[in-house]
C-alpha cells in the first residue's frame, strides 16, 4: 500500500469523499493513489492538507512520486 492510499485510509475518509474534498474525480484520485498520475506540488499540498499529514510524509519530492509503505495486512 502506498502512503496516499494510507493517509487516506487514516483520516477515515472513503475515495469518493476524499475526491469530492479535492474538488477532482474518484477516478482521478484512484490514478495518484496507484501510481499512475504524479501531481503538481499544489495538488500534494492540497491531498496532504485534507489528509491532516506534512507533504514530505506522503510524497516524494522529486515530481511528487508517492512513497511506497511496506505494510502486512
Amino acid at each position: 500500500m502506498n502512503r496516499v492510499k494510507l493517509a487516506r485510509y487514516e483520516s477515515g475518509l472513503s475515495i469518493e469523499e476524499a475526491a469530492r474534498l479535492l474538488n477532482i474525480s474518484a477516478g482521478y484520485l484512484s490514478q495518484i493513489e496507484n501510481g499512475h498520475r504524479h501531481v503538481s506540488s499544489e495538488r500534494a499540498n492540497a491531498i496532504a492538507l485534507v489528509y491532516g499529514k506534512a507533504k514530505e510524509d506522503i510524497f516524494l519530492p522529486t515530481r511528487y512520486a508517492i512513497r511506497e509503505v511496506d505494510l502486512k495486512i
